[in-house]
């Protein structure tokens, strides 16, 4: 696993591209940081609409733009950082203990999910203010 707490990493896909299309390759423990243990993904999002809206305690995970696009927020208690992902972007790893929330998907938009961890209610924090009360944050809720 990766050290620290990066708030948001870019991940490049292995590519290979010949006159048939292009190939893009994750593979755990090169490309991806973590086994993955999980994945899914996100369609017909209403763009108005947001997913996320928590952290995970220990989950990592790696975005993929499949389709379309779609606005991902980091906050790690101090900063946010806003990246928007595309079909032709990199990818974008997400350590644990960052709260997040995707927004602002195109009518096609699908997001890909790979994640370090089967489904587990504990590891989330869906409360925003319990979120920055776990970090030792000051920052105001707004």
């Amino acid at each position: 696993m990766r050290e620290g707490n990066p708030v948001g990493e870019w991940i490049n896909a292995q590519s290979f591209n010949d006159p048939r299309g292009s190939l893009k390759v994750f593979e755990a423990g090169k490309e991806i940081p973590f086994d993955i243990r999980r994945i899914y993904y996100l369609s017909n999002v209403p763009s108005d609409q947001k997913r996320g809206g928590h952290a995970h305690r220990t989950l990592h995970q790696v975005f993929v733009a499949i389709s379309g696009s779609f606005t991902v927020l980091l906050d790690d208690g101090k900063t946010e950082k806003i990246i928007k992902l595309g079909p032709q972007s990199q990818s974008l790893y997400v350590g644990p203990m960052l709260w997040r929330e995707l927004y602002d998907f195109s009518p096609d938009g699908v997001c890909l999910c790979l994640a370090s961890n089967l489904y587990e209610e504990a590891d989330y924090i869906r409360d925003y203010s319990s979120f920055l009360k776990s970090m030792g944050s000051t920052k105001a809720v707004t």
